[in-house]
């Protein structure tokens, strides 16, 4: 829709911008979208023309005309504890807004409580069309949300698959590959009763991380022993309890499926094990950086939490647009650093 760069004006329209940077009009309407299959050269020169010449685009002229409501809804699972934080989720988020940066969509996120679905809230959202997709993480292999969404034929794109016999958008990371690998590099150094901790296994990245934790000791002829194989709550505290357990069963290493249970996990060893705890070996699952400043060498299997939430929001614009749902499905798998000590 034409809007008036100033009073007095005629309107700037796509066609003036065309005209102006010698383009079409076709190509305008991309470059102020999503860039979508344009150099990102030409979409510089038609955003920078639009802004030369005062174009302001009418949304709510817009979302009358397409009957979307230019929204996308992330419903992130935070943790409620406050001793540590939890950057994982935000890290996603921020993400998302990165990808939606330029385009016409905002992202609004919806905190759903750790062990929660937020079922009952994604109903009203939907019912409401109060969004045009939504993004969901912590999947289940029967999860409810997919299934609900599916039946409602509502554009989504889940952090995780699911074990559903319909196919349906997703990002997720290799997550057997990254317990395996993360375990391995512990059995490279030498460690033999490495315990995992590991989120409930109602999860299906749980699930996906056991089996990767299973493959590499079974490879170096490690018995499995049921004993140091323990879910916690993905809290630092129950964490520090857990690993407290795990030492005075003979443990002397841990795989961590993320930043707050290795911290936990590192507390619990210290108070358990005292002056011999230096001696214990971590791996972790991590987003960030946060290896990096703790004083303390552990194994990270590292894919950028911005760089999920990026593609997430990638997924779903492709989604939305009405992309085949088998070019919206991602597996990346983690990139395995070590930190030092001090």
């Amino acid at each position: 829709m034409a809007t008036k760069a100033q009073t007095g004006k005629a309107p700037v329209t796509l066609k003036t911008i065309a005209d102006t940077a010698g383009v079409s009009v076709t190509t305008v309407a991309r470059a102020l979208k999503d860039g979508e299959r344009i150099s990102p050269e030409t979409v510089r020169k038609v955003r920078e023309t639009a802004r030369e010449l005062g174009y302001v685009r009418n949304m709510d002229g817009v979302k009358l005309r397409t009957g979307k409501t230019f929204i996308a809804m992330a419903f992130l699972s935070f943790s409620s504890e406050e001793e540590v934080g939890d950057s994982g989720s935000v890290g996603l988020l921020n993400g998302m807004h990165q990808r939606f940066a330029g385009t016409d969509y905002a992202v609004r996120a919806v905190p759903v409580e750790l062990g929660e679905t937020g079922l009952d809230k994604l109903r009203q959202v939907v019912r409401g069309r109060n969004c045009d997709g939504l993004i969901l993480d912590h999947t289940e292999p029967q999860d409810a949300r997919v299934k609900y969404l599916l039946e409602h034929d509502v554009p989504f794109v889940t952090f995780g698959r699911t074990e559903l016999f319909t196919e349906h958008a997703y990002f997720d990371l290799d997550n057997e590959f990254a317990a395996y690998q993360g375990t391995k590099a512990l059995i490279d150094e030498g460690y033999r009763r490495i315990a995992l901790l590991e989120a409930d296994q109602r999860y299906l990245f749980a699930r996906q991380r056991l089996r990767g934790y299973i493959k590499a000791l079974e490879e170096a002829d490690i018995p499995v022993s049921e004993d140091l194989i323990r879910p916690v709550a993905l809290k630092p505290d129950a964490a520090r309890e857990a690993a407290g357990v795990l030492v005075a069963q003979g443990a002397d290493s841990f795989v961590c499926v993320n930043e707050l249970v290795f911290l936990g996990a590192r507390a619990g060893v210290r108070l358990a094990a005292g002056e011999e705890s230096e001696g214990f070996g971590y791996s972790m699952r991590s987003g960030t950086n946060l290896g990096d400043y703790i004083g303390t060498r552990v194994h990270v299997s590292y894919f950028s939490r911005l760089e999920a939430g990026r593609i997430l929001a990638s997924l779903l614009l492709k989604r939305i647009d009405g992309a085949p749902i088998d070019q919206c499905q991602k597996i990346s798998q983690t990139t395995l650093k070590a930190t030092r000590d001090g």
